[in-house]
């Protein structure tokens, strides 16, 4: 069963609001954005994976988790419309000191689109991201941001990202011996995301904001 968050009307007016708002935004206007977020990976499978389809005919699969989870990784990426940005690794407690400084080693990439004009940068309102060292960063650098609404994973399409990514990562299930070889695998994976797969997401917001308007401002199929 697909996890969603769980809407308040506070939360529902927000989306609607953001929706309307950005309804008038074609798909040219979308490639402006860069789309951020954080994604944990566990050596033993995806964050938050649970259940499976069984087809009957064949052996059940067993998922053989570790004690205390075997360990895990959490990454940071962004995406562009022309290109992805670089995977980078946080510690497992993320504050907005390391944060800041994964944002300025990678600034250049995410602030500048291929034709040299300034791009937006999406990020949700993890308390990391609103604190004051990052609203600094931001104000200091010139770059502009989207005033994203609350509880909105389906808008946020970095999401289907790390969901192709999960595939790559966990082919039948696999498990992982060491956070180390889970890097290598993630790196990996990261490069064989075809840039194509991204651009259909992109592709895709128009549809997303007329959705969340026709739900007035409830999830999306998304």
């Amino acid at each position: 069963m697909k996890r969603k968050p769980k809407l308040s009307k506070r939360h529902q007016e927000a989306r609607l609001e953001f929706a309307k708002t950005h309804v008038t935004w074609d798909s040219n206007k979308w490639r402006q954005v860069r789309f951020s977020d954080e994604k944990k990976f566990n050596l033993d499978g995806p964050d938050g994976f649970s259940y499976y389809y069984h087809d009957l005919r064949k052996d059940e699969r067993i998922l053989s988790r570790r004690q205390m989870g075997g360990g895990s990784v959490m990454v940071w990426a962004f995406i562009g419309y022309e290109k992805k940005g670089d995977i980078g690794f946080l510690p497992k407690k993320v504050n907005s000191q390391c944060y800041n400084q994964l944002l300025e080693q990678q600034k250049r990439e995410f602030t500048v689109l291929e034709d040299g004009e300034p791009a937006i940068f999406q990020q949700d309102n993890a308390p990391v991201h609103t604190a004051r060292i990052i609203n600094e960063f931001f104000l200091a650098n010139k770059i502009g941001t989207m005033d994203w609404p609350a509880l909105s994973p389906d808008l946020n399409i970095i999401e289907n990202v790390w969901g192709l990514l999960a595939r790559f990562v966990y082919p039948d299930g696999k498990q992982y011996s060491s956070v180390e070889e889970l890097k290598r695998a993630i790196l990996h994976a990261w490069e064989a995301i075809p840039q194509e797969k991204i651009q259909k997401l992109y592709d895709s917001l128009p549809n997303r904001m007329l959705q969340v308007i026709q739900a007035k401002g409830k999830s999306t199929t998304y």
